[in-house]
């Protein structure tokens, strides 16, 4: 369980520097989740300029009264990351919040299964949004490969996703348990089908035809997307 960070009731003057107090003394591997008032952009740039390689920022909520971002400390310090690494690791955490969604619809745990969806929801809407503005323009402007790429396909599977994304939120605000179910089996599987054909092709080629400064970019530019 990640430690919270609520800063809300701070100075603004006290907030940065008890967050990097904190992320200092976090284990390698460990995280806090960040609560705060307003989207901490300025934070973000800060860590980049200051801890670049050193951390990982998902965002968890987005406002309009309350943002979280979990923060972690990465194992091993990394300053030319690839994007590969960078979005396989995402997947990796959204099926953790999937795994844990999926025993609270079992268990009849409602709010925790609907405010899990929710979390769900925003970091794969998230994911989805930097591949197809921040990294697919770039490997389409490399390799000429647009309307019969294997872009042009993620893309399409993107709109399958969202789509059920949809029908999963609506069935868990009415508890319908059966429809939630259903429609998520539906959803890992194509996931399952279409995170592989990421990693394993799309990622890898990408990394291979990006510069390292491009690649720090991207990067960079998902953190805050």
């Amino acid at each position: 369980m990640s430690k919270i960070l609520d800063v809300r009731a701070m100075a603004p003057k006290d907030r940065h520097s008890t967050i990097f107090e904190t992320f200092r003394n976090l284990e390698p591997g460990g995280s806090f989740v960040l609560v705060n008032d307003h989207e901490p952009k300025p934070l973000l740039y800060q860590f980049q300029a200051e801890h670049d390689g050193e951390f990982d920022w998902w965002t968890l909520e987005q406002g309009p009264q309350v943002w979280r971002v979990s923060i972690v400390k990465r194992a091993e310090k990394w300053h030319n990351r690839t994007v590969t690494d960078y979005l396989q690791t995402d997947h990796r955490r959204l099926d953790a919040i999937m795994e844990e969604f999926q025993r609270a619809l079992k268990e009849d745990r409602w709010d925790e299964a609907s405010s899990g969806f929710n979390e769900f929801v925003l970091g794969l809407r998230r994911h989805i949004r930097v591949e197809e503005e921040i990294l697919f323009p770039v490997f389409e402007e490399k390799t000429g490969m647009t309307d019969a790429g294997p872009t042009f396909v993620m893309k399409m599977e993107h709109k399958e996703i969202n789509e059920l994304l949809d029908r999963i939120l609506s069935s868990t605000g009415k508890h319908d348990f059966n429809a939630a179910s259903e429609a998520t089996g539906i959803l890992i599987g194509i996931l399952t089908d279409h995170n592989m054909k990421e990693e394993h092709i799309l990622y890898p080629e990408s990394d291979a035809f990006i510069t390292d400064p491009e690649r720090a970019q991207i990067i960079k530019k998902a953190q805050a997307a």
